[in-house]
């Protein structure tokens, strides 16, 4: 029994038969500085247009993965404080920052393209 795709036997199939099948062209090597070797006469230019915002975002991002994740000064301050009996728990104003965070945190999930 005869293979057949879509009215094709096996005999109507590769380049040059005038079927959709086409010869699959090779990209250029890469070395690897990343640059592209000669192949041919002529030479493709690819180029890519970074924005000015999407340097700054991937510098913060740098800053933010270049920082501590704890501030070592201000847990010796306040640790310092507690073992002296210096530190006060103002119950108020962590009750307000708490609302703050509670409406902000509302209002990004109302509005997530505003960030």
């Amino acid at each position: 029994m005869p293979n057949r795709i879509k009215g094709l036997d096996s005999g109507s199939i590769g380049p040059g038969s005038g079927n959709p099948i086409e010869r699959v062209s090779l990209s250029k090597p890469v070395t690897p500085s990343g640059t592209e070797t000669e192949t041919s006469q002529t030479t493709a230019k690819d180029s890519v247009h970074i924005t000015q915002s999407a340097r700054s975002m991937a510098a913060i991002a740098q800053a933010v993965q270049d920082s501590p994740d704890v501030d070592t000064s201000r847990v010796a301050s306040v640790q310092q404080q507690i073992e002296s009996g210096q530190y006060t728990v103002n119950p108020d104003r962590i009750a307000s920052r708490l609302v703050q965070l509670d409406q902000d945190l509302h209002a990004a999930a109302k509005n997530p393209t505003s960030r």
